[in-house]
């Protein structure tokens, strides 16, 4: 985890909870390694999220990840954020059971906004939460009760939306999927040459967790799994269709050798490409 100037914090193997007035990472890259969850204290701070310029202040609620670009700009002589810094293994499960895309949207356009004053009570209540359980649950049950207050967190920020009219669940759901249609017809034209989910969004202009988080809510499935699902499908056209060996049918595609090819053929197929060349033609 990242190390904060800290006024008050929390450790445990899962999360690392602080105060901080964040002037250690004042003209950098902010590193996240799952999820920061921020809320400001006191104070005035100016950042960019994706090269978008946010001033934030006492009342702000911010929820970025791992491949956001965050950069604290300048900060306020009383700057204060609560800082929540959440692994990727802890986040992941938590993202996938919010069933709108709707949040995601939102998420992704403001990282950072405002809270009521009935919010601002429910975010410090839930942050005092957080800090009991990493303190005081016992490490048999800490990460799951962690994953299920992040899953309320996510939960609540979504009503508040949907209550607030913001979150028009057929517009958005339209939208992530003609997102993930196009995320489709990409693979379909570059998936022999390119397999990591990063050039796609790249190509998209999305991160890729957003992506991530689309792909999930739309099919119920991650994008490496689509690109991975194309990549068969292409080793299956050549081992039914032609007589190339093994070995060829890797270099047509681009692997970098043959063994790895055949080790992801056996993962997603339970078999090996040799063993589905000669069953196909049984």
């Amino acid at each position: 985890m990242v190390n904060l100037i800290a006024n008050s914090g929390f450790q445990s193997e899962n999360c690392t909870l602080s105060i901080s007035d964040m002037k250690e990472h004042c003209g950098k890259r902010f590193a996240i390694k799952g999820c920061a969850i921020l809320f400001v204290e006191s104070g005035v701070a100016v950042c960019k999220v994706n090269y978008q310029r946010y001033a934030i202040r006492k009342g702000y609620l911010g929820i970025v990840f791992y491949d956001d670009i965050v950069v604290i700009e300048r900060t306020s002589a009383n700057f204060r954020c609560i800082v929540i810094m959440v692994p990727y293994n802890l986040v992941e499960e938590p993202i996938y059971k919010v069933t709108t895309s709707g949040l995601w949207n939102f998420i992704y356009k403001s990282p950072v906004f405002p809270l009521n004053d009935r919010q601002l009570f429910q975010i410090r209540t839930w942050w005092h939460q957080v800090a009991w359980v990493t303190n005081n649950v016992s490490e048999n049950y800490r990460l799951e009760v962690l994953k299920n207050c992040i899953h309320n967190l996510l939960m609540v920020v979504d009503s508040e939306l949907q209550l607030a009219g913001e979150n028009s669940s057929s517009k958005e759901d339209n939208r992530a999927r003609m997102l993930v249609t196009n995320f489709l017809e990409l693979v379909a034209k570059h998936h022999i040459e390119y397999r990591d989910v990063t050039f796609y969004a790249d190509k998209m202009c999305i991160s890729a967790s957003y992506l991530y988080k689309m792909t999930f809510k739309v099919l119920n499935v991650s994008p490496k799994s689509l690109i991975d699902k194309q990549v068969i499908s292409a080793i299956k056209n050549y081992l039914m269709s032609t007589d190339l060996s093994v070995k060829n049918i890797a270099e047509q595609l681009h692997f970098k050798d043959a063994s790895y090819m055949c080790r992801l053929f056996r993962r997603i197929e339970g078999l090996s490409p040799q063993e589905f060349r000669n069953k196909s033609t049984i």
